[in-house]
């Protein structure tokens, strides 16, 4: 396993988070469902900065109050993270160094970065979040021409497929099983596609 830095690292462990470190993973498609930064365990969602409804404010004077029934259950965040960031370079090896040498990003042998966090409301359970490059010319990315495709954690993935599916979203290729979890790939609206992952708990995780 490879740190960043024997500094950071310590810092981190002061900080109550797991050093980031790379992982051995066998592959890219392994790689490739985890993400960037030690950011994720954050889980605020879009509804947590939205005002109150018009319905939830008191009635002017001389107004009848609006009959309310009962209040729906908020539909649960699909998205609960990142899960990696992945990108292309025409010098793998040129660009790794390059965030080696300025940012501290100490790529591992499989040509990513993986950093460790733990679940703000969950702290026994660790995740990570994969930093990675790919050569331009992988077909990874494929069908999106864009250099660089997001990975996101997610809880249920089935049940997210197939409500993305009745949607209309675009869906590419099959629901994957891999040791650390379940992956699955989406084109978003301008043809970017996207990587869903939903992650096995991290007792189960062979690369934690």
């Amino acid at each position: 396993m490879l740190t960043v830095r024997e500094g950071r690292a310590a810092r981190a462990r002061e900080d109550g988070v797991a050093d980031g470190r790379s992982v051995g993973l066998g592959g890219w498609i392994a790689v490739i469902a985890v993400g960037v930064g030690s950011f994720g365990a954050g889980r605020a969602t879009a509804a947590d900065a939205m005002p109150a409804t018009l319905a939830e404010e008191p009635a002017a004077a001389g107004e009848p109050a609006a009959a309310q029934g009962p209040a729906a259950a908020p539909e649960p965040a699909r998205v609960t993270g990142i899960g990696g960031v992945f990108f292309t370079s025409d010098d793998p090896d040129r660009t790794r160094q390059w965030y080696r040498e300025h940012l501290g990003i100490d790529a591992a042998d499989w040509g990513g970065f993986a950093f460790r966090w733990r679940e703000d409301d969950r702290p026994d359970e660790t995740g990570y979040t994969v930093w990675g490059v790919f050569p331009s010319a992988t077909d990874y990315f494929a069908p999106s021409p864009a250099p660089y495709m997001l990975n996101f954690r997610v809880r249920d993935l089935e049940a997210l497929i197939e409500s993305l599916r009745s949607e209309g979203v675009a869906i590419a290729g099959d629901i994957e099983d891999h040791p650390n979890g379940r992956f699955a790939w989406i084109l978003d609206a301008d043809g970017r596609k996207v990587e869903l992952w939903q992650p096995v708990p991290a007792a189960a995780d062979p690369y934690l």
